[in-house]
């Protein structure tokens, strides 16, 4: 079995965040665990930007990722999760601390407020949540399908989308009409 990283101090102060958050967030804090590599808070959405605001004023000053699972057929269905980090580049080697907030927005009108004004580079990342998963976030300056045509019908990663897709004016070969069944036995 491998050892273990040491903890290190900036991990350490990190988990203590986990203590402020309970206390700042009440029941809005779903859970919060201490890893070894990486703190974590699953938290409702009206507590997004509670939490996001006291991880940067603990120094967490980049987001790096935005991603989003379906649990599909567990309820909360969606899972919205942010990764920050503290980028110190005064130290020497240049280890961040990470830290992942997962946000659980409602099944039926999954809506998650929009970090495109604290984290301008939230920007393509939500869009593209919404393009495929139908994550609406409150506030976004412009969200719009970046990745399917703007005329597309659902959302291809949702895991209750169909495998062949939606009915559409095109298909291989360039002729018109909706796509054909797959012939298994050619």
């Amino acid at each position: 079995m491998p050892e273990q990283p040491p903890v290190r101090a900036e991990r350490t102060r990190t988990a203590a965040l986990l203590d402020t958050l309970r206390s700042a967030l009440g029941e809005d804090l779903l859970e919060a665990v201490s890893a070894a590599d990486m703190d974590e808070a699953a938290i409702g959405p009206s507590a997004l930007l509670r939490a996001v605001e006291i991880l940067r004023s603990a120094g967490f000053n980049m987001l790096a990722d935005i991603g989003v699972v379906d649990h599909l057929p567990l309820s909360p269905r969606f899972e919205v999760a942010y990764h920050l980090q503290i980028i110190d580049a005064a130290a020497k080697p240049v280890v961040p601390a990470r830290f992942r907030l997962r946000v659980f927005p409602d099944d039926a009108d999954p809506v998650v407020p929009s970090l495109v004004s604290i984290w301008p580079n939230a920007n393509w990342a939500e869009r593209e949540a919404f393009d495929l998963f139908g994550i609406k976030f409150e506030g976004h300056i412009n969200l719009k399908r970046i990745l399917m045509p703007d005329d597309w019908v659902g959302y291809p990663l949702r895991k209750d989308y169909p495998l062949r897709g939606t009915d559409r004016g095109f298909v291989a070969g360039g002729r018109q009409g909706s796509v054909p069944p797959v012939d298994l036995q050619q």
